[in-house]
């Protein structure tokens, strides 16, 4: 599997590693860990969504698709990609953050991420 969820800060906030190549199933399958995390968590769950080992989407319209008819939870807080990567996942990450009207941010390493997160949510404990 292509990718992995965790909790980066138990129930706050979970980490997505994608890497390689991202089928359309796997992105419905992503979707639905991901729902489970904010299900489970405590309001707003943010996402952390390391993109730096993805190398391609295998069909970015099959996986819009996907991603358009999973509409975000009410509970979910922010998706933080970070990674430099090639520009069409680049666009199909910007593309889904328009298509699911949520609150999306890009940063090219993790340090960022973690202190946008923290300006932007005091409620969080970050070390």
């Amino acid at each position: 599997m292509p990718y992995k969820v965790s909790w980066y800060q138990p129930q706050r906030i979970a980490v997505i590693q994608v890497e390689g190549l991202l089928t359309t199933p796997e992105v419905q399958s992503l979707i639905a860990d991901a729902g489970t995390y904010v299900a489970e968590g405590t309001p707003l769950v943010h996402f952390l969504v390391d993109t730096r080992t993805l190398q391609k989407v295998e069909s970015v319209p099959e996986a819009l698709k996907v991603v358009q008819g999973n509409p975000p939870h009410p509970n979910m807080g922010w998706m933080i990609v970070v990674g430099k990567m090639n520009p069409l996942v680049k666009f199909f990450l910007d593309f889904v953050g328009l298509l699911t009207k949520s609150r999306y941010r890009r940063f090219d390493a993790m340090p960022e991420a973690l202190t946008f997160l923290k300006e932007i949510d005091g409620t969080l404990v970050l070390g």
